[in-house]
């Protein structure tokens, strides 16, 4: 019974002591304006940093989002500026016509960059307009190319890949040759083919060279840090990326219109020549 007394009388105090800071604050702030703005300036000051504080939480949380709504803009982006450059290339046309590319942004759910034969899967399939053959690329990487299709995603062989190659050209010449994983990291690859009289050297940039209908031209993907020479015709030039294939998180799957045309011109001149 004691102890109960003893508590009631603690919690009665404690109300008292409380109840009586709130009269005296209430009372200072009736008959000062002084004290009535420094309180409130305190009390505004903690409103501040609590709201300073959940917007940071709110943002902090709204990134992925707001990440995937840039991602979308960029693809359409990219579009027109495709269009752009298919009308610059063309006879007069409507403005309707599509660009030469479309850009289907994506993310990737699945990366495997450790062995000599790797893939990637992407949350973009048939519904989205996916198709076999079509080249997955960043802003500055070549990714790979697309090998599977189901109705909502896509299996992607990696360029870090023994069995994928790409054309790529230095930059600020007409020289180019055939770009490919060099087998070691995430980081690296080789240009190889490249004519002996190549005037590439260490530091200049390499970049999509668009003589392939699965990347766009015009993509850096990296900078020679070494040069070789391998026969008397062709030398090879070792490339740093600038992309770590390993770390992906968003891509853009390249659809390239008429490219059935392109591909039924292709087989009509292998048959030809085969005759």
């Amino acid at each position: 019974m004691d102890y109960r007394a003893n508590s009631y009388k603690l919690l009665l105090t404690i109300g008292v002591f409380i109840a009586l800071e709130v009269i005296s604050i209430v009372m200072i702030t009736q008959n000062s304006v002084l004290q009535r703005y420094l309180i409130m300036g305190g009390v505004r000051s903690t409103q501040v940093f609590f709201w300073e504080r959940s917007e940071g939480i709110r943002d902090f949380f709204s990134l992925r989002k707001y990440n995937q709504s840039l991602q979308q803009e960029n693809a359409e982006l990219r579009s027109r500026l495709s269009q752009v450059q298919y009308l610059r290339e063309m006879e007069p046309v409507p403005d309707t016509t599509p660009g030469l590319y479309k850009w289907i942004p994506a993310s990737i759910i699945k990366n495997n960059p450790n062995k000599q034969h790797n893939y990637l899967i992407l949350n973009r399939g048939a519904k989205d307009g996916v198709e076999t053959e079509m080249g997955v690329v960043t802003h500055n990487a070549i990714v790979g190319v697309v090998g599977a299709v189901s109705e909502h995603y896509c299996y992607v062989i990696s360029f870090l890949n023994k069995s994928q190659r790409a054309s790529a050209m230095i930059s600020g010449t007409s020289d180019f040759g055939l770009l490919s994983w060099d087998g070691v990291g995430t980081r690296g690859a080789t240009l190889s083919h490249v004519p002996l009289s190549s005037s590439g050297a260490v530091g200049d940039t390499v970049c999509t060279s668009g003589y392939s209908t699965i990347y766009p031209p015009d993509i850096p993907v990296g900078t020679i840090s070494d040069v070789d020479a391998v026969s008397g015709m062709y030398k090879d030039m070792k490339i740093d990326l600038f992309q770590d294939l390993g770390s992906l998180k968003y891509v853009y799957i390249v659809q390239r219109h008429h490219q059935d045309e392109i591909d039924e011109l292709s087989k009509n001149a292998n048959n030809a020549n085969n005759k």
